[in-house]
């Protein structure tokens, strides 16, 4: 996500946001899987779920102004939703 937004002319819409979101997955997935099987686990899966979401929302606000490509945001949103399932997938152990 670094690359595309420092790459990115015209400059992405809320970037900072943006690349929170976006680092904040892999952050609460790994959070995650350092705790206990059940609701403690459960809860940083939730959490990266919502910044996958969030991720999402703001590529696609992106995409509506014309700041990404159609290939690349669907490319992104396609590996997000899959990011989604694995998240729901986990949860429900």
């Amino acid at each position: 996500m670094n690359a595309l937004i420092s790459r990115s002319r015209p400059r992405l819409l809320q970037e900072t946001q943006l690349q929170e979101a976006a680092g904040s997955i892999p952050s609460n997935i790994r959070e995650g899987y350092g705790r206990r099987c059940g609701p403690e686990r459960n809860q940083f899966f939730r959490y990266a779920r919502g910044s996958a979401e969030e991720t999402d929302e703001r590529l696609r606000a992106n995409f509506k102004a014309k700041r990404l490509h159609a290939k690349l945001f669907w490319r992104l949103h396609n590996r997000l939703a899959v990011i989604t399932r694995m998240l729901n997938a986990l949860m429900s152990d």
